[in-house]
């Protein structure tokens, strides 16, 4: 208990240093700066039903309609809008929606979900048994959507859930609205090390999928499997490849043998990103550098595989200060597909005191904030301009 007391005592004393740095920051030879922005905060207001989630993953679906994906989500079942509000909504486990326009200032947003027999709200990617799913990181390959799950159930301890796997969702025909998609539910390898196959970003690289995920509890170590482009959108996720960052090699997952191996990121987070920045010529990792509270960070590489920078925070989110203790900050993702006068990246904002988190609708909507990324030698070049 000492020990304890004296790490979260460590903790709250770098958390206040991160919060009273500046929000202009350097990381190698590249400068962010970071500012909020509200003004894309309204995308997820837009429709009077869906009154908020986490999670927020992005998935550029082309022709300027961006699938986003949520996990848990309040859904009001009143029908007539001025009656609605987040104490009567229902609680589901995951939603969709499609924001059709890359502005998120004024693009429009429509949210689907399932609904039983009687026509309640319920998930939109459904388990028919007590498991139940969180949508990780997804992507488009040849006009096929191919979306990876965490599965989860709930539990008496700890944060009442527990994550017990993975699989992934493939749609084929994204023509339509999300409530008429046709979805294949493909499941992993039976053996192998535990870990969240996909809860991290997937990238295509020539003919293969790279998939970010990790273990999901602390320290959340990042690890990157691969599986074949032609395969996964086939169906077949059952052969993939790790990568040892130890040796740098790929491992077929049958050597493993239930072994884990070396992680491309040591600590990582549970829910984060990968995507090629175009302005640096690199790729980056955006995630909360800690929980309950913590800084949005990033990581660069110069390859999908690494090896990856030291972690650098940019951006120290409000709410702490604003809700003080009971806060939670997790789950910052970057969208470079939104058109933000840089990149946009959003995080989730949730509270210990279900009352609360009832009462406060200003909580559990993803926040907006946008980076400006330059190389130091861009701007020493324009400022000589």
């Amino acid at each position: 208990m000492y020990y304890l007391s004296r790490l979260l005592l460590l903790w709250s004393v770098l958390y206040s240093i991160l919060l009273a740095a500046p929000r202009v920051c350097l990381a190698a030879d590249w400068t962010v700066h970071c500012e909020s922005w509200p003004e894309a905060d309204r995308l997820f207001k837009r429709d009077s039903r869906w009154r908020g989630a986490d999670a927020a993953n992005s998935i550029d679906l082309g022709n300027g309609r961006v699938l986003w994906t949520f996990g848990d989500t309040f859904v009001d079942v009143q029908q007539e809008p001025a009656k609605r509000h987040r104490k009567g909504s229902t609680f589901v486990r995951n939603t969709v929606a499609i924001q059709n326009g890359y502005d998120p200032t004024s693009a429009d947003f429509e949210p689907f979900w399932g609904s039983n027999a009687d026509g309640k709200p319920v998930a939109f990617f459904q388990s028919e048994t007590e498991v139940f799913y969180w949508p990780g990181g997804g992507l488009l390959v040849d006009h096929k959507l191919l979306v990876f799950l965490m599965k989860v159930r709930n539990a008496e301890v700890g944060l009442k859930f527990i994550v017990v796997g993975w699989c992934a969702v493939l749609i084929e025909n994204l023509q339509d609205t999300p409530d008429q998609w046709k979805m294949k539910y493909l499941s992993g390898p039976p053996d192998g090390p535990s870990m969240l196959v996909g809860s991290g970003s997937s990238v295509r690289v020539g003919s293969w999928i790279y998939t970010y995920g990790s273990k999901f509890y602390p320290p959340h170590k990042v690890f990157l499997a691969r599986f074949g482009a032609a395969e996964a959108i086939s169906g077949d996720l059952s052969q993939p490849q790790w990568w040892n960052a130890s040796d740098a090699t790929w491992v077929d997952h049958n050597q493993l043998q239930g072994e884990l191996p070396e992680p491309v990121v040591d600590p990582g987070a549970s829910e984060f990103t990968v995507h090629h920045e175009s302005v640096l010529g690199s790729y980056l990792l955006t995630q909360i550098g800690g929980y309950p509270v913590g800084p949005i960070t990033l990581r660069s590489a110069s390859t999908p595989t690494g090896p990856w920078s030291t972690v650098h925070a940019i951006y120290s989110p409000e709410e702490p200060n604003r809700y003080g203790k009971g806060i939670m900050i997790y789950s910052a993702k970057a969208h470079p597909e939104q058109h933000a006068a840089g990149l946009a990246v959003t995080y989730c904002t949730n509270h210990r005191d279900s009352a609360t988190l009832m009462r406060d609708e200003s909580l559990y909507y993803p926040r907006f904030i946008r980076l400006r990324i330059t190389r130091e030698e861009d701007q020493e070049a324009e400022e000589a301009r």
